[in-house]
């Protein structure tokens, strides 16, 4: 390996040239940037300063929509909850009144025909009251398959004789639905 030896005018030239990545123009603070910005510039920077405020503005003002509507809400709850309770027991309470009025008549005059008859117009006011508050029964058919979703299976009978296996022998219970969602699934007895 040889090395060319340094020669004074080499090292002139290294020291003399300044790299050309380097600029001098940049300016030393963002003082010095605003002002050497031309007119145009300082309107654009001006037009944009404008523009974050509004946006922040209007960021403010959505959190703070925001923050009333949830207190709202907190208010509102405990009295939606009260006059949804309100409006079940309204329902209720009539069929409550047929009930005190039946049992007085069985004791007063205990005639059985009657007393079924008084059942049977109890049952349909209730029936009634609960299709009032959007409540419907589920009550699968008797020979039919159990649907798992909707029929709880309490227990197995061995099939009769022309009888299919796993179909509803007897609906023990039946189910209920709240506008759509079940509160009870209905109770059945299945063939094995």
């Amino acid at each position: 390996m040889t090395t060319e030896p340094k020669t004074p005018q080499n090292e002139q030239t290294f020291l003399t040239e300044p790299p050309s990545e380097v600029s001098n123009t940049a300016p030393a603070s963002p003082e010095e940037a605003s002002v050497e910005a031309s007119p145009s510039e300082e309107a654009r920077i001006r037009q944009l300063e404008e523009e974050v405020e509004k946006w922040r503005d209007q960021a403010l003002r959505r959190a703070a929509e925001l923050e009333n509507y949830r207190r709202r809400v907190q208010r509102d709850l405990p009295q939606q909850l009260h006059q949804a309770q309100a409006e079940l027991l309204r329902a209720l309470l009539p069929i409550l009144d047929s009930l005190e009025r039946g049992l007085r008549a069985a004791e007063e005059a205990p005639d059985l025909d009657k007393l079924k008859e008084g059942l049977r117009l109890l049952t349909r006011q209730f029936h009634q009251a609960l299709a009032r508050l959007g409540v419907e029964p589920v009550v699968p058919e008797v020979g039919s398959l159990p649907n798992p979703e909707e029929h709880e299976i309490l227990s197995t009978l061995p099939a009769a004789e022309g009888t299919q296996p796993h179909t509803i022998l007897e609906v023990v219970e039946p189910g209920y639905r709240l506008r759509g969602q079940l509160l009870r699934p209905a109770r059945v007895i299945v063939t094995e």
